[in-house]
């Protein structure tokens, strides 16, 4: 694992490598973390406010004029989420789904807040939970560094039919998808699941070894085979030996 911002995310997160795949994510999650995973009959972003309004919400996340159905979305704030997902997908993609949302979570909002504790200190904790407004000192800080300081509805942006269609959220969604593989089939472990079968068998094998939908298996597979192929490092290549002692 190269990614120093994975790593980070990793050592954020604190959840242990599973013993057993595929990984109960949303049960690991919830020993860990103050995160609640809530499955919808209905993955909209109507039903998510209908949710939270029952649990007495007072401020909703403002209208999308989109109510799309979706495999999940998040809502972060205190250092606390709401994670939900559909129950309308299969087992594999519900599976997939958490691990994504949660990895939201951990990169677009607890990476963010500890960034926050650490340029401010603990005065700004008031501002992250909502017990009091932030300065115009803060508010600037928050724009310029992304530091949240209120509640996150985290859905990213698609365009009319439902599609990626921005470079930060492509790339948002990419972080997301490579943590979400991380803790349901580490890297370490699903490298070692590949050696000796047929390429065109990877996808398939992760599928089964993991629970990752039929799909994202095929994406994590060739991402692993990327890993594998890449060139390693070599000081003698760099030197220009041929024959280093």
């Amino acid at each position: 694992m190269s990614e120093r911002w994975l790593k980070d995310a990793l050592l954020l997160a604190k959840l242990p490598q599973p013993d057993v795949f595929p990984r109960s994510i949303a049960s690991d999650a919830q020993k860990r973390m103050t995160v609640r995973f809530v499955a919808m009959e209905e993955m909209t972003l109507h039903a998510v406010r209908k949710h939270l309004a029952r649990r007495g919400w007072k401020s909703m996340p403002p209208e999308e004029g989109d109510d799309r159905d979706m495999h999940g979305c998040i809502v972060a704030f205190c250092g606390m989420a709401y994670l939900f997902y559909s129950l309308k997908d299969s087992e594999e993609e519900q599976r997939f789904t958490s691990a994504h949302e949660l990895a939201h979570f951990v990169l677009d909002h607890l990476s963010l807040r500890e960034k926050a504790l650490r340029y401010f200190g603990a005065s700004i904790l008031p501002v992250l939970d909502n017990q009091r407004l932030p300065t115009k000192e803060e508010l600037l800080t928050s724009a310029l560094e992304g530091i949240p300081t209120k509640t996150q509805f985290h859905l990213m942006e698609r365009d009319d039919a439902g599609d990626i269609d921005t470079g930060d959220v492509f790339r948002a969604e990419q972080r997301a998808d490579r943590l979400a593989f991380e803790w349901l089939a580490p890297a370490s472990v699903a490298s070692g699941t590949l050696k000796g079968i047929p390429r065109d068998e990877h996808g398939k094998r992760l599928q089964r070894s993991f629970g990752l939908p039929p799909r994202k298996a095929e994406a994590y597979a060739r991402l692993l085979r990327q890993r594998e192929d890449a060139p390693r490092f070599s000081l003698s290549t760099v030197l220009g030996e041929r024959n280093p002692r």
